[in-house]
């Protein structure tokens, strides 16, 4: 699912917390959203965002239907944008990245009379999250 520019029609604060509004988001493609948000991006109406739809994957994670303090929540906020409402920015969002490889190499140095020694002490400390992560691609 992508991240789609979104108009902000209508914007409420939430009666039960002063730490989050409910936002109505409206575009032709997709109709209105309701979303529940916190703080960190605050919008007005008229503002056009980035709103994730449910089952947008995000490096955060997945947008997942939820309920906020009793209110039905579909999709998130991702900020202000400067685009025309129902622009594609999923691109610009690292939306839905296809599945690749990654190589991870990690380095845990241990003492040992023998290798085998060294090997079963340095897979305990893998196991118990100790060592450096050496490079990530």
């Amino acid at each position: 699912m992508p991240v789609i520019a979104m108009n902000t029609i209508r914007k409420t604060a939430h009666e039960q917390t002063d730490s989050l509004f409910i936002y109505t988001f409206e575009s032709p493609q997709l109709g209105e959203k309701t979303i529940v948000a916190n703080l960190t991006n605050v919008y007005e109406v008229g503002d056009v965002a980035a709103i994730a739809q449910l089952g947008t994957l995000l490096p955060e994670g997945e947008i997942k239907p939820r309920k906020v303090f009793g209110i039905d929540s579909e999709g998130m906020a991702l900020g202000k944008v400067d685009a025309p409402v129902d622009t594609d920015l999923s691109t610009q969002f690292e939306a839905d990245a296809p599945k690749r490889s990654f190589k991870l190499v990690f380095e845990i140095e241990v003492e040992g009379h023998y290798a085998t020694d060294a090997e079963k002490a340095a897979r305990k400390l893998f196991k118990s999250g100790k060592g450096t992560l050496v490079s990530a691609e």
